[in-house]
Formats: C-alpha cells, structure tokens, sequence
C-alpha cells in the first residue's frame, strides 16, 4: 500500500523534528511497545532507552506516517553517519576498486498497535530504502528484536551470518538484518 493507493495515509519526512513531533514520535513507540509479546516488565525496561530525546534529534531523520491527524507509525535512521559494508553479500556485489560501500541503519521502525498489520511498516520503509537509494546507499541494516525478525525477513532483508558485520559493537547482536537497495 502506498500514499497514492490510500490518500488518508501521509508520509512527512522530519530532519528536524519539533517537541510536537518528538512527542508524537515518542507516543508511537510506547503504543508499539505494547503489543510486544514478551512480559510487562520487559516493555517497561526496553521502553526508556528507545525512546528519543531532545539530544538525540541532532542525529535523527524521522519518517512519520498520519492518518488524519493521528501519527500512527515512524522509522528513524541516521543518514549522516553510514556504516561501511566490507565483508557482507551487499558488499560483494558491489566491491569493485572500491574497498566497502556505505549502508543506512534504519535506527527504529514503530506502528501504533491498533494499526498494526494495516501496511503503515511497509509504506515507512518503502519510502526509508527510496531515501536511501537516493542519497547512495547500497544497503539497510536494522538490528530486529526476536519477535519481529520475521517481518523483515518477509521484506527481503538477510540474516548475517558470523564475520559478517558492518562495523557496529556489539558484533554478536543476534538478529542483525541486511537488505540490499542498489
């Protein structure tokens, strides 16, 4: 589903986000947070550390996805800061003289609860790899929780595999996720 098919559904590329919009951004994730399957003390400890905060908006662009006027779902990344893709499939494909090739770290991806399952996830990541493409990327890597590797695996997105990892620390991050863009 795409903007154009559902005119209700806008897509709003933030760089500088407002204290409405972080507000609104920070809404999303705790609505999303809820419908984890996983305890309620687990959604209490993992809520604090993913929300954002005013510091953080330096390093951020945020896609925000309305109905109406009702934000029901972001995805965060920093495009000024690319990882370097050297030893990963993406970067095989694409090595030529080149040594590594810059991938997206698509930081956060959150839909309000109630409008899970309604193609908001897909729509802000369409518009996330459109993004990326066009300002050169070769690849998107996220760093899923358990409960929603399959999601990104029906996206397309590839499990790495040990040795594969585009310079983050923690290296041993279970579920970490490369799509190729290019």
């Amino acid at each position: 589903m795409s903007a154009q098919q559902n005119p209700q559904l806008q897509i709003r590329i933030t760089a500088a986000p407002t204290p409405v919009d972080l507000a609104e951004i920070n809404s999303v994730i705790a609505q999303s947070i809820q419908s984890w399957p996983t305890s309620e003390r687990l959604k209490r400890l993992a809520m604090a550390p993913l929300q954002y905060r005013q510091p953080d908006l330096q390093d951020f662009e945020f896609l925000m996805c309305y109905k109406a006027h009702a934000c029901l779902g972001i995805a965060a990344w920093q495009p000024n800061t690319p990882l370097s893709l050297g030893n990963t499939m993406v970067a095989a494909g694409r090595l030529g003289s080149e040594n590594t090739v810059k991938a997206a770290l698509l930081h956060g991806l959150f839909v309000n609860a109630q409008a899970q399952a309604r193609g908001i996830g897909g729509l802000l990541l369409d518009e996330f790899i459109r993004q990326a493409r066009q300002r050169g990327f070769a690849g998107i890597f996220v760093r899923a929780e358990r409960f929603s590797t399959s999601y990104f695996e029906h996206k397309g997105f590839h499990q790495l595999d040990d040795g594969e990892e585009p310079g983050l620390i923690p290296e041993d991050y279970p579920h970490r996720y490369l799509l190729a863009v290019s």
